[in-house]
């Protein structure tokens, strides 16, 4: 049972965490609002806070991730035309099975690429400040705040 508390509070914070990184990367775009940018950082604050990070180490990963944001922020909307590509071609009275997987093909091509930037961004987080954090999963991939 002594073991069980910490463990479950280490699960919610890095949900907690993994939460306000993909709201952070929704919320990435070109001039989000002071609010919303105010919103993301005290998320972000908190959840690296229940996980014993440092301000400096904080201020240091949140540095390294703006490297990255603008070129995660492309590649997600990137993703997103080709998504709306492949719906308008599937949505046809006869689509074109042969461009649509054309277009799947290349989808998959930008969400490989968006994944290993997001790897090489971890990777980069974990060597600078020591501080390892888990790559989430599907959209809510993380992170940009």
């Amino acid at each position: 049972m002594k073991r069980t508390i910490p463990l479950m509070a280490a699960a919610a914070s890095t949900l907690l965490l993994l939460a306000s990184l993909a709201f952070g990367q929704q919320m990435s775009g070109p001039g989000p609002g002071p609010m919303a940018k105010t919103q993301m950082q005290e998320n972000h604050d908190s959840g690296m806070r229940l996980l014993g990070v440092s301000p400096e180490k904080r201020e240091s990963i949140r540095m390294i991730q703006a490297d990255y944001k603008d070129r995660l922020f492309r590649l997600h909307q990137d993703i997103y035309a080709k998504t709306a590509s492949l719906n308008a071609i599937m949505l046809q009275p006869q689509p074109d099975t042969i461009a649509a997987k054309a277009v799947s093909r290349e989808t998959a091509a930008l969400r490989i690429e968006e994944m290993d930037l997001l790897i090489e961004m971890h990777a980069r987080i974990a060597r600078e400040t020591g501080v390892r954090m888990p790559m989430g999963t599907g959209a809510d991939k993380m992170m940009m705040n």
